[in-house]
């Protein structure tokens, strides 16, 4: 199933996404403090890390790049996954099922389901790590809400969920915050198409600054989603990824897969290569390196991930169909 298809339908402004099940109730306290969890920051030469040399990435939920490691995260049904200097490497536990993956300068904001046979209740809610996952900090909705759509800007941190579900504290739709879940906004998506819409993305620092690629092109908004203006033409466009002064967007156009670069001032467009496709083989998921925009991270619908690190002149293959 294409992201496109599992996408928010902002008609409504709700989520209709069959959800992944845990059996496990069992509640488990979380770390409550940023001290607690700084040690061991690194992929290598981490015991919380074992290098995978073979392997099949199913389910990815998100991708990005945690903290100043020049490492690339993917969040999967099964835990983490990262790229660092060119070897993969997965978590030795805490295998979650991470939901609305994002990386921040920081560490990463989640949700999703505990592992099986975790102590952890289930759904996470709204969960923060500053240490690639080894443990998490409890942001709110624990055991109450899984935010299948959720973003937050790499150094604002400010907060988007889309909530598909009515819980204690908020309604269905999307809401921000910008004080880490301890505070809570509506925003009222005045000027979205009615149409499916694809991803949610934030602004890196600005803190007003967020983005949503629909069937008819990717909208911005700069006041927290409470307007949008469409931003790019009008096209068919599948994912998209916030630079400091760019947007980076992938679409549909004849048929075939397009990645472009627009300035955020101009609105100047640069047509970037994109590695060979099969026809139906679109581009889901797209990250940019925080420290450095030509290093780019695509991933296709078929689990196919390409990185370039000149703007798209020469493109790596990290995985085939999912196979590392």
């Amino acid at each position: 199933m294409t992201k496109m298809k599992k996408a928010i339908i902002m008609t409504s402004v709700l989520l209709l996404l069959s959800a992944c099940s845990s059996s496990n109730e069992k509640q488990q306290a979380f770390i409550t403090s940023k001290e607690q969890s700084k040690s061991n920051v690194s992929v290598a030469n981490n015991p919380f890390f074992k290098e995978k040399k073979e392997g099949k990435i199913e389910h990815l939920h998100g991708v990005g790049y945690v903290r100043n490691q020049n490492a690339v995260y993917f969040a999967t049904h099964k835990g983490l996954l990262v790229y660092q200097n060119n070897k993969w490497y997965e978590t030795v536990s805490n295998k979650h099922d991470y939901m609305g993956f994002s990386a921040t300068d920081d560490g990463f904001y989640s949700s999703g389901h505990p592992e099986e046979g975790s102590s952890l209740g289930n759904p996470l809610g709204l969960v923060k790590s500053f240490d690639n996952g080894q443990t998490l900090m409890n942001l709110g909705f624990y055991k109450e809400s899984d935010f299948h759509y959720m973003t937050v800007g790499y150094k604002s941190h400010t907060i988007y969920v889309v909530n598909q579900e009515e819980n204690k504290t908020l309604g269905q739709g999307v809401f921000y915050s910008k004080d880490d879940g301890k505070t809570w906004s509506p925003s009222q998506l005045d000027g979205l198409p009615q149409t499916a819409a694809g991803t949610i993305a934030a602004h890196p620092t600005d803190e007003n600054m967020v983005g949503i690629s629909t069937a008819e092109g990717v909208f911005i908004s700069r006041d927290n989603g409470n307007t949008f203006e469409r931003f790019t033409r009008k096209m068919d466009t599948t994912t998209f990824t916030f630079q400091e002064k760019s947007v980076v967007f992938a679409a549909v156009e004849n048929g075939q897969p397009v990645l472009i670069k627009q300035s955020l001032d101009t609105k100047q467009e640069e047509v970037l290569s994109v590695p060979p496709l099969d026809e139906k083989d679109h581009i889901m998921y797209i990250t940019s390196n925080p420290g450095d925009d030509k290093e780019i991270v695509i991933v296709t619908m078929k689990g196919n991930i390409f990185m370039t690190k000149n703007n798209g002149d020469s493109w790596t293959k990290l995985a085939s169909e999912g196979e590392i």
